[in-house]
């Protein structure tokens, strides 16, 4: 029985939308268009962006599309199964909030749902009023090496710590983008929260305790400690620093028969064994029989989420409601900055 293909259109051909899918250095697919270019089943139909240069150089990667300056424009001369949203975290609302007017099979939003909770709610309610699902693209839910690492959690005993750690040269958080999200505490910080709560089940991150707060002369904010304590894991910390001159994202589990040591480009994954150290003592020992993936397959397999979806064989892996509890964890966090 030949299979459905679905249609899609791409609103925003910026970085996200497309421009990083020409980095050689990146894992690919590493853009929404060449996702979905690259899924056998979906068809992209259109492409849509405000930036008359980015849509002509997008446009020229993609003959067989039709281009529009602005959505009103777009839904007028199309109607999609599924509407991509890869605009600034600013237009989340009210771009995501239109798509979902318009009744499409599906929305994938790009991650974070919205700039706060508020806007992020006001999401929530017209998927619910229209019955139009939506898949946020917290990216490292779909990821092969964070599953992988999520399966070995079960080999490492009872969890004792989560330690998950982001360095980089921006800005962990600045006042006076509040209406922007131009600060990396939202813009990379909700990836950190998502893969956190990720291992945690979805087991919600609450009560902050933070410290080692230090800012800049501009009142910026460019590192903080949050200490959290869960029922299923009594010692998380989730660190960011805007002070570095190079950037990291790496998650530490803990447990009390082994450790996972995980972040860009690397996993590693370690048991309790003889110690060739000690005698009489117990060491960690790297775990050499389990297969570590070359490829994440991160972007491939969140846009197969959204077949498989549309299919009715699986649910959705990312969804408003964990990006919502992403969004308070990092409003609680901020209330403690400022």
């Amino acid at each position: 029985m030949e299979k459905t293909v679905y249609t899609a259109a791409l609103i925003g051909c910026g970085r996200i939308g497309y421009s990083l899918g020409l980095d050689r250095k990146r894992e690919q697919p590493a853009s929404h268009t060449m996702a979905l270019n690259g899924n056998d089943r979906i068809k992209l139909i259109a492409g849509c962006d405000t930036d008359a240069e980015k849509l002509e150089e997008w446009h020229a990667a993609n003959k067989g599309c039709d281009v529009f300056s602005s959505t009103d424009e777009m839904y007028e001369k199309c109607h999609p199964d599924i509407i991509t949203i890869a605009v600034n975290e600013a237009f989340h609302k009210d771009e995501a909030v239109k798509a979902i007017g318009k009744l499409p099979r599906l929305v994938i939003l790009e991650k974070p749902v919205a700039l706060n909770v508020v806007e992020a709610l006001e999401i929530s309610s017209a998927s619910v009023v229209f019955k139009v699902p939506v898949l946020i693209n917290h990216e490292r839910r779909f990821a092969e090496d964070y599953k992988l690492a999520k399966e070995y959690m079960s080999q490492i005993g009872d969890l004792q710590s989560i330690s998950a750690s982001l360095c980089s040269s921006m800005c962990v958080y600045n006042p006076e983008e509040e209406s922007t999200g131009a600060y990396s505490l939202i813009h990379d910080g909700t990836h950190l929260v998502d893969a956190v709560e990720f291992f945690l089940d979805d087991v919600p991150l609450k009560d902050p305790v933070v410290t080692g707060i230090w800012k800049d002369e501009n009142n910026c904010v460019r590192q903080f400690n949050a200490h959290f304590s869960t029922d299923k894991c009594p010692d998380v910390s989730v660190s960011m620093s805007g002070r570095s001159k190079f950037f990291s994202f790496e998650i530490v589990i803990n447990g009390t028969l082994g450790r996972i040591c995980l972040g860009n480009g690397f996993l590693k994954l370690y048991k309790r064994g003889e110690s060739p150290f000690y005698t009489g003592f117990h060491s960690l020992l790297s775990d050499k029989s389990v297969h570590v993936p070359k490829k994440t397959l991160y972007f491939a397999n969140m846009i197969q989420n959204a077949v498989d979806f549309l299919d009715g064989d699986c649910a959705l892996k990312s969804t408003v409601k964990t990006g919502i509890q992403d969004l308070a964890v990092l409003e609680e966090i901020k209330m403690n900055l400022l």
